[in-house]
Order: C-alpha cells, then sequence, then structure tokens
C-alpha cells in the first residue's frame, strides 16, 4: 500500500513538472509575440524608431569619450620640449620667459648666455630651461611664440603609468615584508636570529627607500614640464664687398699708406719700448765683464813692457844714431840731384 502511495506521487510530481514547463513556453512564446509586435509596430511608424536609435547612439558615444577622457588623464605623461627663437634683445626675452615660469608656479632650473662679436658688433645667444606644472606648458609654449620668430619648436612624451603601478606594488610587497620581520623579531628568542632578522630589516628598509626615490622623481617629472628655450640674437649681416685695390681712389690710397706708415711707425716704437728693459738686463753684464777682462790684461802687458824695456833701449840708442845719421844724408843726396 506504501509503495503504491509512493509510485502515485512520483507520478503526480511528473505530470504537474510537464504541465509547469508546458505553460513556461507557452509564456515564452507569448513573449515573442508580443516583442515582435512591438517590433513590427515600431516599423510601421518610420519616423519613431530612428531617433530613438541615434539617442541611444549618441549616448553611447558621449560615455565612450567621457570613459577615454578619464583613462588619457589618468595617464602619467612626462613632457620635454624644446624651442628656438630668434629675438631682438635677448635679456629681456630671457627675463620675461623667467618671470612667467615663477608666476605660474615653475621656476627656472638651468640657463647660459654667451657673447659674440666680430669688429664693432656684438650679439648674444644661450639658452633657458624652465619647469612648469604640466597644466601651464602649452600657455609656456604660447609665451614663448610671442617674444620672436620661432625657428624650430618640438616636445616629446613618455608615458611611466606602467613603472608607478610596478614602483608601487613593489612598495607595497616589501612593506608587508617588513612588517612581517618586524612581528617576526619581536617574537625572536635568540641573538643570533635577532641580528638575522635585524639585517633582512635594514635590506629592505633600504630597497624601500629606493623606489620611494624613484616614484618621487617620477611623479616630479610627470607635475612638472620641462621646456628648454634657445634665444638668438640676430647676428650682423657681413660687411659690404672691398674694392679693388686699382680700382681705389687716389686720396683713399694716400689716406690708407699713411695709416699703415703711422701703425708701423707705431707698431716699432711700442716694440722698442718693450725691448729696451730688456736691453739694458743684458748689456749690463756684458759691459760690466769686459771691464773686467781689460782691467786683468793691462798689468801684464805693463809687466812685459818693463823687463823688456833695457835691452831695446839699447838697441834703440844705436838705431836712433842710424836714424840720427840717415836723415842727413838725404837732404845731401837731394841737393846733389838739385844740382845736376
Amino acid at each position: 500500500m506504501a509503495s503504491r502511495v509512493r509510485v502515485l506521487a512520483v507520478v503526480a510530481l511528473l505530470l504537474l513538472a510537464g504541465c509547469a514547463g508546458m505553460g513556461g513556453s507557452g509564456d515564452a512564446s507569448e513573449a515573442q509575440g508580443g516583442g515582435d509586435g512591438a517590433q513590427m509596430s515600431s516599423g510601421g511608424d518610420g519616423g519613431s524608431s530612428q531617433p530613438v536609435e541615434a539617442d541611444s547612439g549618441v549616448d553611447a558615444g558621449d560615455s565612450g569619450t567621457v570613459r577615454a577622457g578619464t583613462a588619457a588623464a589618468d595617464r602619467a605623461i612626462i613632457r620635454n620640449g624644446r624651442m628656438v627663437v630668434e629675438v631682438t634683445n635677448y635679456s629681456t626675452t630671457a627675463d620675461a620667459i623667467a618671470a612667467r615660469a615663477r608666476a605660474s608656479g615653475g621656476y627656472v632650473s638651468d640657463s647660459n648666455r654667451q657673447l659674440h662679436r666680430d669688429d664693432d658688433e656684438t650679439w648674444y645667444t644661450g639658452y633657458i630651461v624652465v619647469r612648469v606644472p604640466s597644466e601651464e606648458y602649452e600657455p609656456m609654449q604660447s609665451m614663448v611664440s610671442e617674444q620672436g620668430t620661432v625657428r624650430s619648436e618640438e616636445t616629446t612624451t613618455k608615458d611611466v603609468t606602467d613603472q608607478l603601478v610596478d614602483l608601487e606594488a613593489r612598495l607595497t610587497n616589501l612593506r608587508e615584508r617588513r612588517d612581517r620581520l618586524r612581528t617576526f623579531y619581536q617574537r625572536a628568542n635568540s641573538t643570533a636570529e635577532l641580528l638575522r632578522i635585524e639585517e633582512e630589516l635594514s635590506s629592505v628598509q633600504r630597497d624601500i627607500e629606493r623606489l620611494q626615490a624613484q616614484k618621487r622623481s617620477l611623479e616630479q617629472r610627470v607635475a612638472y614640464s620641462t621646456l628648454r628655450v634657445e634665444i638668438h640674437e640676430p647676428a650682423p649681416e657681413p660687411s659690404a664687398q672691398q674694392v679693388p685695390y686699382h680700382e681705389r681712389s687716389l686720396v683713399s690710397a694716400f689716406l690708407s699708406s699713411v695709416t699703415d706708415v703711422y701703425v708701423f711707425t707705431r707698431g716699432l716704437l711700442v716694440t722698442a719700448a718693450s725691448l729696451a728693459p730688456w736691453l739694458v738686463v743684458l748689456a749690463v753684464p756684458v759691459v760690466g765683464g769686459r771691464r773686467l777682462l781689460r782691467g786683468r790684461s793691462l798689468p801684464l802687458v805693463s809687466r812685459r813692457g818693463g823687463s823688456e824695456s833695457a835691452p831695446e833701449g839699447e838697441d834703440s840708442g844705436d838705431g836712433g844714431d842710424d836714424a840720427q845719421q840717415e836723415p842727413t844724408d838725404e837732404p845731401d843726396t837731394e841737393s846733389r840731384d838739385d844740382d845736376a
């Protein structure tokens, strides 16, 4: 009896399940049919379906644009720019750029200026590097463009979002490891274990500080864009071509020759004036040396002359008589010739 009741209960449950399935399919078919009717009615009214689709498309486009703009705003972008500007006055332009950078919340990181000279003409060239907040980068470029003629302009960007995310993840892991090491340090029971954990803590702390410095550097470069402005004053135009020598006028040739003579004479005088001290310095030892040698040679000559004076005197005495006689003979000879 009990078994029959159980069989009947199972059969009843199966019948109820089948009826529920048929009812569900009927409801689904009715829902589907209702949907088709709605689509047909909207198709019949040609002016009502298209605006609805158009509105939905605009909404989808706007939402996509908003999401793209938000994603772009969330990116970490480093911008570096370079501009070459030709201006009439270097100092005025450099001061204006520096003042604008400070007014916008930035600063001047580097600058350089060089003076060029050609005969009597002078001009300056150089550069100034400013760092301004990222939102002030384009206004800064516009301001620089108004200072003179822009000869070249370029901007480079670098996306460092992934680097910042990686650094943050590594910092999170290192901080968690540092917390665990601190817990182990408090629970350590031996001195050796304390020393080992303390050494690991120091290493982890160094890594954390290093990554934090890298992250701050990237964030600083993202927050402040860099613009290098190279400033050039116009170089003087080359002088007119000189007139050939044979086509010059007589007056100009004479004046040029006079100028050359004056320059040559002045050069000689300047050279003589510059050499005079050296000549004096060199002449003193030369004159002193000659006098010293002459003073040493005179006593020797006098000694030799005194020792040989007596014999020579005797010979000279005889020779003197001969010399006296010889002149007496000469007049006689001459007189004889005259008589003849």
